[in-house]
C-alpha cells in the first residue's frame, strides 16, 4: 500500500485509468468536440484564463490537445479533490495545478508537459 508519499506521473494514472475503463484514448477524445470554440468555452469554465491566454492555446494546441487537456483537467484535477490516483498522489499536484476550484494557465502547461504535449506557443 502506498505511504501517501509515492508519487505517479500523470500519463501512467490517465494510461491505467483508461485501460481500466476499456477505452482507447483516441476513442475517448473522438466523442468530444472537435470545434475549437466549444472547447475554449468549456476550459474557460474550468481554467482561469485571460484572453491572451486563452487565444494562445486555442493557436498552439489542436482540437485533440485541447480535448485532451480538458479531460485531464477535470477527471483528475477538477472533481479529484484528494489529488491522488489509487493512492498515490498525481504528479504534477493538485496544489501546482489548481487555483479554487480551476486550474491556472501554468497548470496547463504543466498538465501538457506531463502528457508530452507541445507547449511552445505557450510562453506570455
Amino acid at each position: 500500500m502506498p505511504s501517501g508519499t509515492d508519487y505517479i506521473p500523470l500519463r501512467k494514472a490517465l494510461k491505467d485509468y483508461l485501460r481500466e475503463q476499456g477505452i482507447a484514448l483516441s476513442d475517448l477524445l473522438s466523442l468530444m468536440d472537435d470545434e475549437k470554440k466549444g472547447l475554449m468555452e468549456a476550459l474557460r469554465k474550468r481554467v482561469h484564463l485571460t484572453e491572451s491566454q486563452s487565444r494562445m492555446l486555442e493557436k498552439a494546441l489542436t482540437s485533440r490537445d485541447l480535448n485532451l487537456l480538458l479531460f485531464v483537467v477535470q477527471a483528475f484535477y477538477g472533481l479529484n479533490h484528494s489529488g491522488l490516483y489509487k493512492g498515490f498522489i498525481i504528479e504534477p499536484t493538485r496544489e501546482e495545478v489548481m487555483w479554487g476550484n480551476k486550474a491556472t494557465f501554468e497548470g496547463c502547461k504543466m498538465i501538457l508537459r506531463a502528457l508530452q504535449v507541445s507547449t511552445n506557443g505557450l510562453d506570455d
